[in-house]
């Protein structure tokens, strides 16, 4: 099991993320799949290697990677999290539990740049369709309309464009030389917003669909406000996955 609680330091969001993950017993010195691209140092400052292998390595974690303790990214699930009200479009709280993401084998990437020396990696990556299924609790404010629910539904972002950078770390373990992340910084940022929350106001049909409008007209404007809440909990979810494959593949493996 593996949790996280934070608190964002410059931001007025509680964001709480719980991830159990049962990993499978690995031992350090892991070898990347057979399917895995791989750029030596020499391919990693040309734009032809790295995007393409990174796609790569994404599509093929559609499914667990025992060999390497890694879940499944279609989907990827998180029990709960909560991302507390913004302060003025969306004055309420987002309850989300069983959350499943989606889409990630559709990813492409543009450009992706690593220093060895700084050690950094900066990736600008766009899912076209990343979904989110999850059951949602709600209770305050949209655009001073009050809402308020609990049931099922979905988030789907067009054209999500995922820049994602992290800063490594580098250490020994038997012999062989790790990175472990230091930070990360995501960036999500779509350019249409489709969704469906279920039992909306106990099931008020009226209420539901004036709602729904209000939710769809300002989607864009009322995703921003709290955007900095998802971004900092995605990226660490990301880092969670990521983390899993550094601390198993030591560095010399992972360049070829």
């Amino acid at each position: 099991m593996f949790q996280t609680f934070f608190k964002p330091q410059k931001m007025n969001y509680l964001v709480k993320i719980i991830i159990w993950a049962t990993l499978v017993a690995t031992a350090f010195g892991a070898k990347l799949p057979p399917g895995f691209k791989k750029c030596n140092l020499k391919q990693i400052s040309s734009q032809d290697c790295l995007p393409k292998a990174i796609e790569s390595a994404i599509k093929q974690m559609n499914r667990p990677i025992k060999k390497l303790g890694v879940l499944g990214l279609q989907p990827l699930v998180i029990p709960s999290l909560i991302i507390d009200a913004g302060s003025q479009f969306l004055v309420a709280q987002q309850i989300y539990k069983d959350m499943k993401l989606s889409g990630f084998n559709e990813t492409s990437c543009s450009k992706a740049e690593f220093d060895y020396k700084n050690k950094t990696l900066n990736l600008e990556c766009v899912v076209p369709n990343f979904r989110m299924d999850f059951h949602y609790e709600i209770h305050g404010k949209v655009m001073m309309v009050t809402i308020y629910g609990n049931g099922t539904g979905w988030l789907l972002f067009h054209n999500n464009e995922l820049g994602l950078s992290f800063k490594f770390g580098e250490y020994e373990k038997k012999g062989n030389t790790y990175f472990n992340i230091l930070s990360q910084q995501l960036r999500m940022q779509p350019t249409d917003i489709d969704f469906d929350l279920q039992n909306l106001f106990d099931g008020d049909e009226e209420s539901t669909l004036r709602m729904k409008k209000i939710l769809k007209e300002n989607a864009l404007d009322i995703y921003n406000e709290v955007r900095a809440g998802y971004e900092e909990a995605y990226g660490k979810v990301f880092a969670y996955v990521f983390e899993k494959i550094l601390e198993k593949v030591p560095v010399p493996e992972i360049f070829g």
